[in-house]
């Protein structure tokens, strides 16, 4: 096993020096991944980015129902040139007059009656929660994603441990056989049968280290940060259905809890609120409107009877309701009532499949973590048989009733045993993760639970002995 240790190290500080700026971290169990990918993941950064922005839809909706104030300005510089003949000496030429007027006004708009503003607000503040529940269940996905990435790495190295025993085992094998060949015992085929199962082993465990080095990329992926090492899982940690025992009552709590169906059920109500939207287009706006004016201009300026001359300055105040009632619009308001209601009509059959989808994969999910555990059982009884026929086969060729090929076909089922135990059991945490999302009851909680079976352990711990042997 110290084998095994030298050549993990020895890929990780090949990766490391190909990592350039990437900062490393030595150690991490499975709460500290899950800190960095909370930290470091783009998926969730996206996601959290988007619910902001999705956020911002409420008050763009509440400001069509809010006053308005507006500030109009403008400024005009004027020239006129006039002949009278009557009043000029001839040659006199024209009469040229440069002024400058200017005006501005400022109006409140306050809507008192407008269906369509109120609705899509009500609208947004519906889109707002599925973008809340859109990031809940990316979070279950983060945890899904680390959780498979970290138990993937695991395996992976688990894999490694397996094929360096069993290269190992084989090499010794081929070493004996050698033996026995120059002393006469053998043929030479015995040879050459041992020598292609230990160059088969040598592939086998050429392919298990690049399995880790791929899983470990795909762990920085998550993390951007390279783990040199990652705290192993207890072997004896227990496999055990999780409670309740009853497929409904998961059924039930998936119906009801899944974040991804109550995604769906807001996406139906906003689109139940998109038709009310529509068919406000037929309905009539009112608006209270108040402004003030100032006006500017030399040339309005007289002089009354009584004596008094105006400046050409004049101000005025304007309160008004204004009414708009629609009456004909090209067919628009009446498409997009038929539009909203195909919107609405699509809403509802992609709920009704998700809805189908969470009951149908609840119901596999709950099915195939009892298959695992009973997997898990079986595969571990299969070690016991698998290392007893490795002895019986020994035993065999050593007195001439076996041959070569059989023993080497008896170290192979023994240690593809071994690797088809320790995958069972990755395979039944998963998949109970699985089943938890589905419900709608993943949390980090889960992860906690999992990381106290997370502890450091030797290197014989690596490739266990089932319990039963």
């Amino acid at each position: 096993m110290m084998a095994s240790k030298r050549l993990l190290v020895g890929i990780s500080a090949a990766v490391m020096a190909l990592s350039g700026t990437l900062q490393a971290q030595e150690s991490a169990d499975l709460l500290k991944v899950y800190e960095l990918a909370l930290k470091n993941d783009t998926q969730l950064a996206a996601a959290q980015a988007s619910l902001k922005a999705s956020e911002e839809a409420v008050p763009q909706s509440r400001a069509a129902l809010l006053p308005n104030i507006g500030l109009n300005a403008q400024t005009n510089s004027n020239r006129s040139s006039m002949l009278d003949a009557n009043t000029l000496p001839a040659g006199a030429g024209n009469r040229t007059n440069d002024w400058n007027s200017h005006s501005w006004s400022a109006t409140l708009t306050q809507p008192l009656f407008n269906l369509e503003s109120w609705f899509n607000f009500e609208r947004t503040g519906t889109l707002t929660e599925q973008a809340r529940l859109s990031l809940a269940v990316e979070t279950q996905n983060l945890i899904m994603r680390t959780s498979e990435a970290y138990f993937n790495v695991l395996r992976a190295e688990d894999a490694l441990s397996t094929a360096l025993a069993e290269e190992r085992a084989v090499k010794r094998q081929l070493e004996q056989t050698q033996q026995r060949f120059e002393v006469g015992l053998i043929a030479e085929t015995d040879v050459l049968e041992a020598r292609a199962a230990y160059d088969s082993s040598r592939v086998a465990r050429i392919q298990a280290n690049n399995d880790v080095s791929v899983a470990l990329e795909n762990l920085r992926t998550l993390t951007n940060i390279y783990i040199a090492d990652l705290v192993k899982l207890d072997k004896t940690m227990p496999v055990a259905t999780p409670a309740p025992l009853v497929i409904e009552q998961w059924v039930n709590t998936a119906v009801s809890q899944n974040l991804t169906l109550q995604a769906a059920r807001k996406g139906v109500k906003a689109a139940e609120t998109q038709v009310k939207v529509s068919r406000s287009g037929h309905a009539p706006t009112l608006n209270a409107v108040a402004t003030y004016g100032h006006n500017v201009d030399p040339t309005t300026g007289r002089t009354y009877n009584n004596g008094y001359t105006s400046n050409g300055k004049t101000n005025s105040t304007t309160y008004s309701l204004q009414l708009s009632v629609p009456i004909f619009r090209g067919g628009l308001t009446s498409s997009r009532v038929r539009e909203s209601g195909y919107r609405l009509e699509q809403s509802q059959m992609d709920f009704d499949n998700t809805l189908r989808q969470t009951s149908a994969n609840t119901r596999n999910l709950f099915n195939t973590v009892n298959a695992d555990v009973e997997r898990v059982d079986a595969r571990c009884q299969g070690i016991v048989s698998a290392s007893s026929a490795l002895k019986a086969t020994e035993s065999g060729y050593e007195v001439g009733t076996r041959n070569i090929v059989d023993v080497l076909d008896a170290q192979q089922s023994l240690y593809s045993a071994q690797r088809d135990y320790l995958n069972a059991r990755y395979d039944f945490i998963i998949n109970t993760l699985r089943l938890k999302q589905t419900a709608g009851t993943l949390s980090p909680q889960d992860l906690k639970d999992l990381n106290a079976w997370i502890r450091a352990s030797k290197d014989d711990e690596l490739t266990p002995v089932c319990k039963s042997a």
